[in-house]
Formats: structure tokens, C-alpha cells, sequence
């Protein structure tokens, strides 16, 4: 059976999920930045990248290349919630669905492509459906191809809006076209190294010896590269019940300029741990090593705690935390933050206890959870952190792990 494989991939998606929001910025240059006060641009419109605008560019660069771009602090609850909304979408035409990346994802359809007409009728369908549930200012490139590699070339080839299928008819003269950024796994890196070379497009690759490719790149790259300027791939798509358990779950955050009260910095440290706690309890997993990592400048300290019993309880996190934080009587301004939960264990393989007053808080979390993945990211958050600047979730780190990110995906939102 001929394998095919759809890749899906939004166009300009935080910029063009804040035009989606917001009518006014439509058709205008629109720099998202991480928060108010950041000075790097995160994403920016179509129209902004006609004025040169890249991701990464600083606002001060940006404002140079285009002086009337709107600058929008990121609103990451929508993009988490556009990009579930999206799993879910892509899950009605095939079963075997890895997301990719917070805006892309890749369907092997070779066993469902004749119940809705084709692939190609797939993709249209796929177009039609987040048009009109998504919004018509989130458009999506489609790429169709017999594998992973070719399928995300496809998709790359015509932005904003394509659609593109790769055949073997045509797949010299698509990858002849391609830029290096175009074909996944050739990096900035390599891509230098190539062009030291003097190689400036992929076909070109064909013509290199064997001997003179693994002088230069090793035994390994220079049969990756071989067999992406043929269009070759065996990489399967991988949905999340075949995914690897990570190792741990981690929150960090940089402030804009020092804190030195206690209370201050522990309520940060609180902010980061419902995060993690949150992400471990969605995706059923406990944790029984704890860490926190506090810097200012050079300064630095790295402290964590193993116990014997597995938690997703915030509050129980929080309070090793804050005795690890207490222990290192920092005395300096905190400038950046970081906590992380390891040794994890999935829930079902763990005893379930018998205390009321656990399963209580347990239930307590459970509904917070579900109130949270429906109305937005601290919508329920502690008491304790009312006079606090909340910080929140941004989705690429929130759904950063692969094998969290697809099981969150994967849950329904009621």
C-alpha cells in the first residue's frame, strides 16, 4: 500500500492568531512580543515580514524596517487553545496523528484517503474545517507527499494558503527549488558548512563523492544528506501512545529586572510550580524528585530534594521548593527562576491512597484542571498568589515534551 502523508502547517500562527482576535490588526504589520516590556519580536504578520521583519528581529530593528508595525503582547491561552482545537480537527481524517510543533502537524492517511475521496480531497476538507472553526484569518499550507520529509517541503513551497503534492513526477523539480531552511533537518549550522562548500542547492549534493561527503560531514550526515537530495524518508509518524515517558517536567522564568523580598520570589516559585504540577497531573504522571534553580548574574544555585512517594500536588511541590530555597539563604536580587519535577511514574502504576484528606485535594485539582483547560490557564489559581503578577503558560514550553504535549492535545475540551 502506497504510503501518504499529509502535513498541515499555519501560517504566521501567534501574529495570525492575534489578527484572528482582533479585526483591527487584520491586513496591518503585526509584531507579537513575549510581554510588555520584551524587546524581541516572537512572530510577526505576513505583512510585516513583506517589510523585512523576521522572528528574532528586536523591536528596535523592527521599528526601523517598518515604523507603523503594531506590537501585541502574546496571548498564549489562544494559541493553546487554537492548537487543540486543531489536533482535534486532524484527528477526524486520521488516526495516526503526531503534532509536530505547536502549528503543524502530519497525518498518515493511506488508510483513510479513500473514505473521504483522496488525500487531496482530505486537504481541502482539512482547509475548509479550521476556516470555518479556527477562523478565516488562520490559514494553513497543506503539503501531500509519501513521506514526512517531502510532505513538510510541500507544505513550505507556496505560504500563506497552499496546497502542494509531491509525486515522483515532480519531486526533482520541488526539491530543485527548495531552500536549505525548507528541508527539515538541515539547520543554520549546516547549511554555512554546505555553502562553505560551495553548495547552494540540494540537487547539487547528488554530485559529490561518497568519499568527499563523509570527509566533510561523517559517516552519519553524509547519508542523511544523500538521501534527502533523493527525497528519501523512512520516519514513521509517531502518535502519542508510541511516544517515550520523559525524564521530567520543568518551568523557568527570566523577570524583567531584579526582585529581592522573599515573599516576591517564593510566589514566583509558586507561579512555576502550578505550572509543572498542572502539566504533570493532565498528562497522569507523579513525580518524587524536586528542583529549583535561582540566578542573578553570575551568581547561581541549584538545589533539588528525592523523596520516596510521588506527587503532582502543587502544594506539596511548592513546600520542598520553598524549604530548598529557604536552605540557600540567597541574600541577592532574583533575577531568573527555574523549577523542575523528575523521577516520574505514570499514575496508573501507582498505589492509590487511602486518605480522605489526599483524595479530597486530589478531586479539589481535578476539577481546577478541567475549569483551567476550559476557560483559560489560571482561571482557578491559590489564594496565595492573588497580589501576585501572574505569570503565564507559554504554549511551546506548555506543550513543549513530546509525549505530554500529544496526550494534552489529545484531551477533549468540554
Amino acid at each position: 500500500m502506497q504510503t501518504t502523508i499529509i502535513h498541515v502547517d499555519f501560517n504566521s500562527y501567534f501574529a495570525s492568531v492575534e489578527q484572528q482576535k482582533n479585526p483591527f490588526l487584520r491586513g496591518k504589520p503585526v509584531g507579537v512580543i513575549k510581554a510588555d516590556g520584551r524587546t524581541v519580536i516572537i512572530a510577526a504578520s505576513y505583512e510585516a515580514k513583506r517589510r523585512g521583519v523576521k522572528t528574532g528581529s528586536s523591536v528596535f530593528q523592527a521599528k526601523q524596517l517598518c515604523p507603523d508595525i503594531l506590537l501585541v503582547p502574546a496571548d498564549f491561552d489562544s494559541y493553546d487553545y487554537i492548537t487543540r482545537k486543531f489536533y482535534a480537527i486532524c484527528h477526524r481524517y486520521s488516526d495516526l496523528v503526531e503534532l509536530f510543533s505547536l502549528d503543524e502537524v502530519f497525518l498518515d492517511v493511506s488508510r483513510t484517503a479513500l473514505l473521504f475521496g483522496g488525500a487531496g480531497e482530505i486537504a481541502l476538507l482539512l482547509k475548509k474545517d479550521i476556516r470555518k472553526e479556527l477562523g478565516e484569518w488562520l490559514p494553513v499550507s497543506v503539503g501531500i507527499a509519501k513521506n514526512k520529509l517531502l510532505a513538510k517541503l510541500a507544505s513550505d513551497l507556496e505560504k500563506p494558503n497552499g496546497l502542494v503534492e509531491i509525486t515522483d513526477k515532480n519531486r526533482d523539480e520541488c526539491l530543485g527549488r527548495a531552500e536549505f531552511e525548507q528541508i527539515c533537518g538541515i539547520g543554520r549550522r549546516l547549511e554555512q558548512r554546505l555553502k562553505d562548500m560551495g553548495v547552494t542547492q540540494l540537487l547539487q549534493i547528488r554530485f559529490i563523492s561518497e568519499k568527499y561527503l563523509a570527509a566533510s560531514f561523517g559517516p552519519y550526515w553524509s547519508k542523511q544528506l544523500r538521501k534527502m537530495t533523493w527525497g528519501e524518508d523512512n520516519s514513521p509518524i509517531v502518535p502519542s501512545y508510541q511516544l517515550p515517558l520523559p525524564k521530567s517536567v520543568s518551568r523557568t522564568h527570566t523577570l524583567f529586572k531584579d526582585i529581592f523580598e522573599q515573599e516576591e520570589i517564593l510566589a514566583v516559585v509558586r507561579n512555576l510550580v502550578e505550572e509543572a504540577a498542572e502539566k504533570l497531573r493532565l498528562a497522569k504522571m507523579s513525580g518524587r524528585q524536586f528542583g529549583l534553580i535561582v540566578r542573578n548574574g553570575e551568581k547561581s544555585e541549584v538545589k533539588f530534594v528525592t523523596r520516596k512517594y510521588c506527587t503532582s500536588d502543587s502544594l506539596n511541590i511548592f513546600q520542598e521548593l520553598k524549604s530548598l530555597f529557604l536552605s540557600i539563604k540567597w541574600r541577592e536580587g532574583v533575577r531568573f527562576l527555574g523549577v523542575w519535577v523528575s523521577l516520574l511514574a505514570e499514575e496508573n502504576n501507582l498505589p492509590q491512597s487511602l486518605l480522605p484528606e489526599v483524595n479530597r485535594r486530589l478531586s479539589i485539582l481535578s476539577v481546577q484542571d478541567r475549569i483551567n483547560l476550559k476557560f483559560g490557564h489560571y482561571t482557578l489559581f491559590p489564594a496565595n498568589l492573588l497580589q501576585a503578577s501572574i505569570i503565564h503558560p507559554e504554549v511551546n514550553g506548555f506543550l513543549g515534551d513530546e509525549r505530554i504535549k500529544n496526550r494534552i492535545g489529545s484531551l477533549s475540551i468540554v
